[in-house]
């Protein structure tokens, strides 16, 4: 298996360019400058906007670590996937969007949003780069011609727990564990969606995973 990280040079996008490489999965990373890039594969150095088709050809998958986790970084209109939708039409490169907990539903009965829920208390900044993340969502779920899932961590992604190698999928609904956490260890976010990778994710999918809680 091949695969393109979108933004290789994230924190998110280092961690999954190192894991896929330690379980013998090709990695081409693409990134906008030449700082702290990691991994030992093929690099791509130019502005998201100008990647093309001839660039990914090769990959079973892209992996874009950047338009729902960095969304406050791009104006709406100019996020990373727009341009990935257009040059990946028609064609059998898939796609994966690490996404947001904010569009995944409160409960099965998929009634009500996260980012809708009053049990939810979300400060303002929280609140805006949420809302981005649900309208960015609804554009993508309207795009048919191209191969995309979505992985969404719970509602607190932990970049500084070491993680325990545990978590469970779960579809588009938020993961709430028995005591009322909603928690993944970045660590274990990144070994999850290599494992998704594997697992070949259904096509136009919103999958959402959920770690246990370190003590």
């Amino acid at each position: 298996m091949r695969i393109a990280v979108i933004g290789a040079n994230t924190s998110c996008g280092n961690k999954i360019v190192l894991k896929a490489e330690s379980q013998g999965i090709k990695v081409t990373s693409i990134v906008n400058s030449f700082s702290d890039v990691v991994g030992n594969g093929k690099l791509i150095v130019k502005d998201y906007g100008d990647i093309t088709f001839e660039d990914v050809k090769d990959c079973h998958y892209i992996v874009d670590a950047l338009s729902f986790l960095e969304i406050t970084r791009f104006s709406s209109d100019v996020l990373p996937v727009w341009h990935l939708l257009e040059i990946l039409k028609n064609s059998p490169v898939r796609l994966l969007e690490l996404g947001s907990a904010a569009f995944l539903y409160t409960d099965k009965s998929r009634q009500k949003l996260v980012v809708e829920s009053d049990s939810v208390i979300l400060d303002d900044k929280q609140n805006k780069t949420d809302r981005l993340c649900v309208n960015a969502y609804k554009r993508l779920s309207s795009c048919l011609n191209v191969d995309w899932s979505v992985l969404c961590p719970p509602l607190l992604l932990d970049e500084y727990s070491y993680g325990s190698g545990e978590y469970e999928f779960s579809d588009n609904i938020l993961p709430v564990g028995i005591n009322g956490d909603s928690f993944i260890s970045l660590n274990d976010y990144i070994t999850a969606c290599i494992e998704l990778l594997k697992l070949n994710p259904k096509k136009h999918s919103c999958v959402s995973v959920r770690g246990p809680r370190l003590k």
